[in-house]
């Protein structure tokens, strides 16, 4: 409610408008947001790649780098914006004006970095970028939020958001500790979101399904609650070099296995799982063969 009177009477938006603005909104735009209680567990290189596999799914993609004081998704997407949220906070550019094409028409709102006071923005802030990003999304088919590490004001603010949140964990114990931790404060917090596990940078699956067993056990046992899983990405220097190179690893090798179990995830959260299935086993079978 508070919305629509500041979109009638403060913004002075038509009624017809608001009216479409709402239907659009019932869209379900499927809202994702990929978080970490660590930082460098490879929680932006997902969030790119994740992206890229929507769109190969035909999904019309936004994503949007919710890591407000150390934004770094345009590094890793390859795109150089004329434009970051810190031009919007400071009222030069509206959010529509900073959407920059990316890779395989992956659309995103780059944030900036080093930017201490993007950082630590007020609730009064927050709650305006949300508002502007939720009525933007709702031309979108999937909206894909890269917060930043812990669990800062503006993290818990994105997360809520979403339907659904993607931890990412590695193997290591303070990665593994730190992300029940974002678990946790989702839970205390009582937020709807669906809270999701992947394990990243594991040597094997065996591994990886410890750690996995270790968050899980705990969310069952201290918060009585289900996580999803889904699944593990292997420790593979193919993730760096396309990294270094400034291309989602989903575009420079469709076939590696990090790749396809991407694009697997990606059917999975966007409900296009048959299909992804599908082309997976047909590049593994190329693959193969070649």
């Amino acid at each position: 409610m508070r919305w629509i009177y500041q979109r009638l009477f403060e913004h002075r938006v038509s009624v017809t408008a608001v009216r479409s603005e709402l239907n659009n909104a019932r869209r379900q735009t499927r809202i994702i947001a990929v978080t970490s209680g660590k930082g460098g567990v490879g929680k932006t290189t997902f969030s790119v790649n994740l992206a890229v596999a929507c769109a190969q799914l035909g999904r019309k993609v936004l994503l949007f780098d919710a890591d407000l004081g150390m934004a770094n998704v345009h590094i890793f997407a390859g795109v150089n914006p004329s434009a970051t949220l810190l031009d919007v906070v400071d009222g030069r550019v509206t959010l529509d004006e900073v959407i920059t094409p990316g890779p395989c028409g992956v659309q995103l709102i780059c944030g900036a970095s080093g930017i201490g006071r993007m950082a630590e923005l007020g609730t009064q802030s927050l709650e305006f970028l949300g508002r502007e990003l939720l009525r933007i999304a709702s031309e979108f088919d999937v909206l894909i939020m890269d917060t930043g590490a812990g669990i800062a004001p503006s993290v818990t603010h994105f997360i809520g958001l979403a339907q659904d949140a993607v931890v990412v964990a590695t193997p290591n114990l303070a990665s593994t500790l730190d992300a029940y931790g974002v678990i946790k404060l989702a839970h205390e917090t009582r937020l709807a979101t669906r809270m999701h596990v992947l394990i990243n940078q594991a040597d094997n699956e065996h591994q990886a399904a410890r750690v996995l067993d270790r968050i899980a056990g705990c969310a069952n046992r201290f918060l009585n609650s289900t996580l999803g899983a889904l699944g593990f990405l292997e420790r593979d220097p193919s993730v760096e070099q396309s990294n270094q190179s400034r291309r989602p690893l989903a575009l420079i090798d469709p076939n590696n296995a990090s790749a396809l179990r991407i694009a697997l995830i990606a059917a999975r959260l966007t409900g296009g799982e048959n299909h992804a299935r599908t082309a997976a086993d047909a590049q593994a079978t190329e693959h193969a063969a070649a």
